[in-house]
């Protein structure tokens, strides 16, 4: 038959068009997925670096908090402070296995490890929010142990001045009333008064003597 050989080459040549377009799509598919999963590691792995530049400061940042409560703490009274050794001891171990953690994330993200890199930056933003959960919750203690303390202290001064009787303070003032010479004004205006009646007396005997004589 002599149309069969055309027919069979047609065939065969449709065939090795399929397969080679097929293998094409395929590279070029292959490539599109390829780029995209590198642009995701990489949108990945920048997010993850991201994540630990702020930890970063989320570690240095409770570690400045715990610090100064445990200054704080130092001035409260021994029950307050022995509370705080006890959760100060908890979270001093968690500050360390955070900054070691920081160091795993980097470790990761150097490594190109996103998978490990994101689950051990989860885990430690799940440990961050412990301690700043128990670094709140005893900074509140602490404001209260301040405001019982200054209320003892303010209910001890008040004992002490209630104990303490005030002094007298005796002013001398001027009475308008006293004489020089020690009496009252109604005994000074009786000696005025007499002496001049007797005065009166005098000039008028006086009088009365010289008119005799003349």
């Amino acid at each position: 038959m002599p149309f069969l050989a055309p027919l069979l080459f047609v065939l065969i040549a449709f065939f090795f068009f399929c397969g080679v377009a097929g293998l094409v799509v395929f590279a070029l598919s292959w490539r599109k997925i390829t780029l995209y999963l590198k642009a995701r590691r990489e949108r990945d792995l920048l997010a993850i670096r991201s994540y630990h530049s702020r930890l970063s400061l989320v570690v240095s940042e409770l570690l400045a908090r715990a610090n100064e409560i445990d200054e704080q703490s130092k001035y409260l009274p021994a029950e307050t402070e022995a509370e705080w050794s006890k959760i100060y001891e908890k979270l001093g171990r968690a500050l360390v296995l955070m900054g070691d953690t920081l160091v795993i994330i980097k470790d990761h993200v150097d490594q190109k490890n996103v998978k490990g890199g994101r689950e051990v930056t989860l885990l430690l933003c799940r440990e961050s929010i412990w301690v700043s959960r128990r670094l709140l919750d005893f900074e509140k203690r602490l404001v209260t142990a301040e405001k019982r303390q200054l209320e003892q202290i303010k209910q001890v001064q008040d004992s002490i001045r209630a104990a303490t009787p005030e002094p007298s303070h005796e002013v001398d003032t001027y009475n308008s009333s006293t004489t020089g010479d020690g009496g009252s004004a109604s005994d000074s205006e009786k000696r005025l008064l007499e002496n001049s009646e007797q005065k009166a007396i005098e000039e008028k005997q006086k009088r009365s003597s010289e008119d005799s004589a003349g």
